[in-house]
């Protein structure tokens, strides 16, 4: 959809709303929200794994087979999530003046008060479990104290983040141009009114908010300007689910594992087996099983001895396969504790695949955080039109992927490297590295201290 074709429809709500909602292709949300959900999985539909029919002393009758669901969707999701998202995001700038210091400070503010450290990871596992989430921002009335001591000090407002998301009984629909930029951007959702729950839909555009109400006459629109003349919607969104492409293994896994529970409730104790006509069966599950014969009959105890090791063969294949192919790390316990102890290269190979996964992640959920961060910016500006000179500093999201550390052996290192003979690094920098050291300022100042107070004593003892 087009500027033109956009501004013109405005008039008209109703066709306005059935065009925006057109320009998105299908999504069957219902479809991967089971696949995410353990509830939903396959092996918990009868209708797809049907009860097993057994003949006993009453008669024929039904009875549940093993469903075995495994969390394999919520463990990729959770783990990509945390190798991208796991330690915070930094802003990085390089402010030179006092009022694009003053900027930086603000975006922090305002970062650190909407708790986006936490929020970024939680939007992340949305978009990754549901293929799209947004973020709709929006100004807050505050008192005077909220601002004390900053560049926006006397300013009444603040900004706000709402998250947006399928789950959360939001329709998305981003409105594109012809060139890919989007210029309008619609949330559909329900309100309750008493005992009914009313539909309403908003537009937001560079220009306006307009908010819509359906009532029996009609839709009932209320425009707002939009000051900060920026969409204050981010929207980010992927091609699929995290875990389409082993979707498949998965069934097939708890399909597998689900029968060889099965067979361990029929097989797993022994069955004392009367040779001849059999005249009574056992019931799944039933200690001490027998199957009756008649007179005369041999008996005998039926064992299933072990496991096909056919069958254990294919489940350590498939979630070799799973974890493989969503470039999910096996960070259990058993498999750490087999693995031995390991070099911070050693860990850093071990969770290549992971690391590589989360840097084409942040091609995609990245271009989002720097839209926040350009929003954030304007937006501020406006509430406070002084920072507009600092709208020109480049403020930048630098994304650290997670990684467990052996903090040991980098202070063994450090050590070495501004250790005696010829350095090749100094001590500031080295304190900055160590990872004991929280703030390397009043570290590098309390060990001149020590050196300082250790020589005065030396002296002391040699007068």
């Amino acid at each position: 959809m087009e500027q033109q074709e956009l501004e013109t429809l405005i008039s008209n709500f109703e066709e306005l709303k059935k065009k925006v909602v057109a320009t998105k292709p299908a999504f069957d949300f219902d479809k991967i929200s089971k696949q995410y959900d353990v509830s939903g999985h396959a092996v918990m539909n009868e209708t797809l794994r049907p009860k097993k029919k057994v003949e006993t002393d009453d008669g024929a009758s039904f009875v549940d087979v093993a469903r075995l669901p495994v969390p394999f969707q919520k463990k990729i999701v959770q783990l990509a999530a945390a190798f991208l998202c796991g330690n915070p995001i930094q802003l990085v700038a390089n402010p030179e003046s006092e009022i694009e210091k003053s900027l930086v400070g603000i975006l922090t503010k305002t970062w650190d008060d909407n708790k986006l450290d936490y929020d970024s990871k939680g939007i992340l596992k949305l978009m990754m479990k549901e293929t799209e989430v947004a973020e709709l921002w929006y100004t807050e009335p505050v008192d005077g104290e909220y601002w004390k001591g900053t560049f926006n000090q006397g300013s009444n407002f603040r900004l706000r983040m709402k998250i947006l998301a399928n789950s959360l009984g939001d329709k998305l629909y981003p409105v594109y141009n012809n060139a890919g930029d989007m210029i309008a951007f619609g949330r559909g959702y329900f309100l309750p009114e008493g005992d009914k729950k009313i539909e309403h839909f908003d537009l937001y555009t560079d220009k306006a908010t307009i908010k819509g109400k359906k009532t029996d006459a009609g839709w009932e629109t209320t425009p707002e300007t939009n000051m900060i003349g920026k969409i204050p919607v981010i929207y980010y969104n992927q091609d699929a689910v995290e875990w389409a492409d082993v979707q498949q293994l998965i069934e097939r896994y708890e399909t597998s594992i689900s029968n060889h529970g099965d067979t361990n409730d029929y097989f797993g104790s022994p069955i004392v087996f009367v040779e001849g006509e059999v005249t009574g069966f056992a019931k799944k599950g039933e200690q001490g099983k027998v199957l009756q014969g008649e007179n005369g009959a041999k008996a005998e105890y039926l064992s299933w001895d072990q496991s096909p090791e056919s069958v254990k063969l294919e489940q350590t294949n498939l979630r070799s396969l799973i974890l493989d192919f969503s470039d999910t790390p096996d960070i259990s316990i058993e498999k750490m504790q087999s693995l031995g102890t390991f070099s911070g290269i050693a860990l850093k190979m071990l969770f290549l695949g992971a690391h590589l996964k989360a840097s084409d992640k942040e091609e995609v959920f990245g271009k989002g955080i720097q839209r926040r961060i350009n929003f954030l910016k304007a937006a501020n500006a406006i509430i406070n039109l002084k920072l507009k000179p600092s709208l020109t500093l480049s403020v930048k999201p630098k994304f650290t992927y997670y990684l467990p550390s052996n903090e040991k052996e980098m202070i063994d290192l450090l050590t070495s490297a501004v250790g005696t003979g010829r350095p090749i690094l100094s001590q500031k920098t080295a304190v900055g590295l160590n990872p004991l050291v929280q703030n390397a300022d009043d570290e590098q100042k309390q060990i001149d201290q020590e050196k300082k107070d250790a020589q005065e004593g030396l002296n002391d003892l040699m007068q």
